[in-house]
């Protein structure tokens, strides 16, 4: 909580705060506190935002609404007693709806994607119905959700045409023969995006000789995508098809080598399209033992 409250804090202040130093500190406050028989206590979201609207932007404005609450108990406590719940109802009322921003609420429901707009309001409704903690844990898992469905939304595999294959090829590089099939995969290769990738592979009608698979446009792949490549580089070599990965870059390559992948594959995974279409075609000589002694840097 004390987090979301300095994330509140920095969208009204415009500020950014820095998330060790506050915790270390509430942390060591904490502990000093339970030495005197107090209890341990994290940031008020309801006051910071009260705090800023009236102008305390600085620690000092935190430092005096503690100090004046301490009054408050100590001093006017037999007085405090007598102010009526309603009061203080209506007063959290008026803070709440001050944090609420109704008007960019309105503009957010209009313009948004429907999909946002139901975290936003589940999310608005977990916080008055449960709890802010539990609300925005919700409502970031969902959002993450939704980031990755998009994410493999955006992700596409396809074989490459001969016309294209052409504009990529040296000018010396012979005609990629008929039963060399390229694929290329754009976008992140994780595991939602495996589906469309077994699916790409499984519309192939031929009878290929050999599969050159491009990673040029692939930032990162994690631990299913490996699994998938492994899957298809096994199955594919039993039937006397011959795999290549070509265009990765560092990052992917890396991951490909440590996973034993290397052992499948005739060429390194971060080779060019040229050398990867000339060893698919026979036309330049490797072979996975060879490849797996080497180093790829």
């Amino acid at each position: 909580e004390s987090l979301l409250s300095a994330t509140v804090a920095d969208g009204m202040t415009g500020t950014r705060h820095d998330s060790n130093q506050e915790l270390i500190g509430q942390g060591l406050g904490n502990m000093a506190a339970a030495l005197f028989g107090g209890f341990a206590a994290t940031g008020a979201i309801a006051r910071t935002a009260t705090n800023i609207r009236h102008g305390g932007d600085s620690p000092i404005a935190g430092i005096a609404s503690s100090v004046l609450l301490i009054l408050v108990l100590v001093v006017l406590a037999p007085l405090a007693v007598n102010v009526p719940l309603a009061t203080l109802a209506a007063i959290l009322f008026v803070v709440a709806f001050n944090m609420s921003e109704i008007g960019h609420l309105v503009r957010m429901t209009r313009r948004a994607p429907r999909a946002d707009v139901a975290i936003m309001l589940l999310t608005m409704g977990l916080t008055i119905f449960t709890d802010l903690v539990v609300a925005v844990n919700v409502g970031v898992i969902l959002a993450m959700l939704m980031f990755m469905k998009r994410m493999s939304d955006t992700v596409e595999v396809r074989s490459v045409g001969a016309e294209e294959l052409s504009g990529r090829l040296s000018s010396e590089m012979p005609p990629t023969p008929e039963d060399v099939i390229v694929y290329k995969i754009d976008g992140p290769f994780f595991f939602g995006a495996v589906s469309q990738f077994e699916a790409a592979l499984a519309h192939t009608h031929t009878e290929p000789r050999a599969l050159v698979i491009s990673l040029r446009r692939v930032p990162f792949i994690d631990m299913t995508g490996l699994l998938a490549l492994n899957e298809v580089a096994e199955k594919q070599g039993k039937r006397g098809v011959q795999v290549v990965l070509c265009c990765a870059n560092e990052l992917v390559a890396g991951k490909i080598e440590r996973d034993g992948l290397a052992a499948l594959l005739p060429c390194s995974p971060a080779a060019a399209l040229d050398e990867a279409i000339a060893i698919a075609s026979g036309t330049a000589v490797s072979s996975a033992a060879d490849y797996a002694s080497r180093t790829v840097t």
